[in-house]
């Protein structure tokens, strides 16, 4: 669809409104966000924003922050290799999954602390007041790395009344899930919550090699709270929270079988080929992929009332640490095997000055300050099958090990043939009849070169070269040894912002932020790969070879070229015009321009995948993003309900693309990406008792300039996705990035009714519905094409009187299968990708006091 059309759909939304006001009359409470860093209605707030209220969590089971996107259309999370590998997508831009060194587009702030990686996220949810997913570039407010938008999450607060409430939730899978929040005063002046949450659930895929389960849950959070007034002007909130995981994580689902696993079948090393039903919910790997998570932090939020302001301190540190073991071939047999090992430590610092006042002018200053150290230590070593391995996808070039190890070896005898006699016995070539003279000489003892053949030691020696050769390529234990980079941060943001009426109908709103970022880093690679050393590049005819160097040499930093250092700065401005239609209605224009720092590659194979030769030339790292957009909205109060409609026109340069492309990844800056779009969300009572939920997201995507994106680097799938050979990248300008569906749809059904006198019940229906789409760069849409429509229910019932609870409900209800994201097998020529999981049950008891 056009932007045009987008347009018009707009327009006859608008005109919509009108045919649904009046039809009902009830009740519908104003909903608080903090979008703005104030506390404001959502009507009030000029940007695009959806709220996700606590009791809606509840109602709608979602337990989970991946469920969380069934109830915002605009916004995406893909959980990938790992339990802790979660990327949020808002508008179809996000980043930072699989790569630490990539930071997200997408901000993540819990009760104003800003989460400064995906790894370090979320787990569970509990005691959530609300959830707000604010969409568009937000950088004035929020700084680094809200390029794409934010989702921030309120808790509840302490309070002076003992109260609390305690859930038990059992379901399929074995599913155990206990969660609950007590709070009260502990003196006049102090109040405390303590909430608590145990996530237990078996994994509901089979691993047939392991006889293991993967994509269990096993997790742990707590989190308690004090809240005290230690005087009528000074309020302090302080936070502690714990939280930790071990889960087998995560299954796939094998979409192509390639040259490899045939050529393992007719080996006979394996006895089938993998199933590719990947919606059976098996899986064939040797070791089953294992995670520890462990997040802690404390905050100290101060809030002084000066009269004309509002001071406000919040100062954070969080340690974050992440540890997985996995087999990374995904196969029964022993090719590949992969470490990880991630640890963070964040020191956060803001301080906010608030005006306080009724008049016609208001204003916001503030300052934030980041330091941060991050350690990431990766391994990928070859098993006992990757020399088999290497020759099945040789094979497909018309050669093998050792043949390339015979060429290897005539080349390096001509090259000593070459040389003079002192310098064939330096390198180990003696004549055995004249140990004090080079091999390859002629009769005057000059060195043979070219005519090296005729020697009568050439054979032999050649046999002995080639076989010492390949003895050195892809021998067990060989690879990635260590991938070890540590990254100290740190940032300084300066902000302001001033909103003042122009008329009584007409204000406005002016922000800008200076944000500087510098990055210092340390590397220490070790790798142990000679056939990645071999310079196959430098000869056209042996240039497609370079395919297979899994990991090439390294150059670490800092160095004489390199200094380790990555800084960035950018001025960023937000300007709105909010024009109130009524008491009930406003419309606005927002022109917001956002910032992401540069991010820093933390992959040994950054030289192999962009098609550099030069070590000197290695993308270390990418450029900062900056972010453009205009967002036209218009917002209503009807009598029964609410509507909001924003159309925008987003446009990033530089953005960070981040693809998995085998045993690396592809992290390039995108020239320019552009999305245009409609959004639309509401509330309507269509009776008393029923009211339904809708939000549509309408994009239109485009790579505007993209001259180095992600290709099938064995050329085994859609030929447009091919790596040219000797290179690494292929040119996606004009393509409709992979990932982002041009139509995203989420209706919900939901009706209140009365049992008894006391007893309540509220049934929920909810439908989530995205278009077919390719869902990853460099995985063509034949094999890996997602499209979403997926049915969740839930019933409840409440006794007020009593305070208990209960909820029946379901997900995924209609065994919808589709596919998170896809990828391309490391040490195969095969696709997989990440399947949703499958239909669930459960029962969940509660009981408020």
């Amino acid at each position: 669809m056009s932007f045009k059309n987008y347009v018009k759909t707009g327009a006859y939304s608008l005109a919509g409104i009108v045919a649904f006001t009046g039809l009902a009359s009830a009740q519908v409470d104003e909903l608080i966000v903090t979008a703005t860093k104030r506390e404001t209605s959502l009507i009030d707030t000029p940007v695009s924003v959806s709220v996700t209220t606590g009791d809606t969590l509840e109602k709608a089971a979602i337990n989970d922050v991946l469920d969380l996107q069934s109830t915002v259309p605009s916004l995406k999370v893909n959980q990938q290799n790992t339990a802790a590998q979660n990327t949020f997508l808002i508008r179809g831009f996000g980043n930072g999954a699989n790569n630490p060194g990539v930071e997200p587009a997408v901000a993540i702030v819990v009760d104003g602390v800003s989460r400064t990686r995906n790894q370090s996220g979320l787990n569970d949810l509990i005691s959530v007041e609300r959830v707000e997913v604010v969409r568009g570039p937000q950088s004035t407010l929020f700084g680094r790395s809200a390029s794409a938008g934010v989702i921030s999450i309120t808790t509840a607060k302490p309070e002076n009344e003992f109260g609390g409430k305690i859930s038990v939730t059992g379901g399929d899978y074995d599913l155990n899930i206990i969660k609950g929040t007590v709070t009260g005063p502990l003196s006049d002046s102090t109040s405390f919550r303590l909430s608590a949450s145990s996530h237990q659930r078996d994994g509901y895929t089979d691993n047939t090699v392991t006889g293991g389960k993967i994509n269990d849950r096993d997790r742990y959070a707590v989190r308690g709270q004090l809240l005290t007034e230690v005087s009528d002007e000074l309020t302090i909130r302080v936070i502690g929270d714990y939280d930790s995981a071990e889960e087998i994580c995560c299954d796939i689902a094998i979409l192509t079988n390639g040259l490899v696993n045939g050529g393992l079948l007719l080996g006979g090393l394996i006895t089938e080929l993998p199933s590719t039903n990947g919606w059976d919910y098996s899986a064939e790997q040797n070791v089953d992929p294992e995670n520890e998570i462990e997040g802690k932090g404390l905050s100290v939020q101060a809030d002084l009332d000066m009269d004309f302001a509002m001071l406000t301190s919040i100062t954070s540190y969080r340690e974050n640490s992440h540890s997985s073991n996995s087999d990374v071939d995904f196969g029964e047999v022993d090719v590949l095997n992969q470490t990880i090992d991630d640890e963070y430590e964040t020191f956060s610092q803001e301080l906010r000055l608030t005006s306080q006042n009724d008049g016609s002018f208001q204003w916001m200053v503030g300052a934030y300050y980041l330091d941060e150290d991050l350690k990431h230590d990766r391994s990928v070593t070859y098993l006992s099958a990757i020399t088999d391995v290497a020759n099945i996808l040789l094979s497909a070039q018309g050669t093998n090990l050792t043949e390339i190890a015979g060429g290897v070896g005539v080349g390096a005898l001509a090259t000593v043939a070459n040389l003079s006699s002192d310098s064939q016995l330096a390198a180990g070539f003696a004549n055995p009849l004249n140990p004090t003279a080079g091999l390859f000489l002629d009769g005057s003892g000059n060195p043979l070169g070219a005519a090296h053949t005729a020697s009568p030691f050439y054979a032999a020696t050649l046999a002995a070269t080639s076989a010492g050769i390949l003895d050195s390529w892809f021998n067990n234990g060989d690879g990635l040894q260590s991938e070890l980079f540590e990254m100290n941060t740190e940032t300084i943001s300066i902000y302001a912002q001033f909103d003042f009426d122009i008329t009584d109908r007409l204000s406005a709103s002016l922000g800008v932020n200076y944000t500087d970022d510098e990055k210092t880093v340390v590397s220490n690679v070790q790798i142990i790969d000679e056939f990645a050393t071999v310079p196959f590049a430098a000869d056209p005819t042996t240039a497609a070879l370079t395919s297979f160097q899994f990991f090439p040499p390294f150059t670490n930093y800092p160095n004489a070229d390199v200094d380790g250092v990555f800084s960035s700065s950018d001025v960023t401005y937000s300007a709105k015009l909010v024009y109130a239609i009524d008491d009930n209605s406003n419309a606005y224009v927002n022109v917001a321009t956002g910032f992401k720092p540069s991010s820093v590659n933390m992959s040994s194979n950054a030289v192999n995948y962009v098609g550099a030769t030069d070590a000197s030339a290695v993308p270390y790292s990418v450029g900062p993003e900056d972010v453009e957009m205009i967002e036209i909205g218009y917002k209503t109060r009807l009598e029964n309900g609410y509507i909001n409609v924003a159309i925008f026109d987003q446009s990033i340069t530089d953005f960070q693309s981040n693809i998995f492309v085998g045993t690396g990844f592809n992290l390039v800056n995108v020239g320019e990406q552009v999305h245009r779009g409609l959004e639309i969300d509401g509330l309507l009572y269509l009776t008393k008792n029923f009211f339904t939920t809708f939000a549509v997201s309408l994009i239109d995507a485009e790579y505007k300039d993209h001259e180095f994106g992600p290709c099938d680097r064995l050329r085994s799938g859609d030929p447009a996705d091919d790596c040219p050979i000797g290179s690494g990248y292929v040119p996606l300008t004009g393509r409709t990035p992979a990932g982002v569906p041009e139509t995203a749809i989420t209706v919900s059904g939901n009706y209140a009714f009365e049992v008894t006198n006391t007893i309540t019940g509220f049934f929920r229906a909810e439908y989530v519905f995205e278009d077919e789409i390719q869902a990853v760069d460099n995985v063509s849409k034949e094999i890996a094409a997602r499209e979403v429509g997926t049915l969740n229910a839930s019933l409840n019932f409440t006794d007020e009187a009593s305070g208990w609870g209960v909820s029946l409900w379901g997900r995924n209800i209609n065994e919808d299968e589709f596919l998170q994201t896809a990828f391309p097998i490391p040490g195969s020529d095969s696709f997989a990708g990440y399947p949703n999981a499958p239909r669930m049950w459960g029962v969940t008891i509660g009981k408020e006091f």
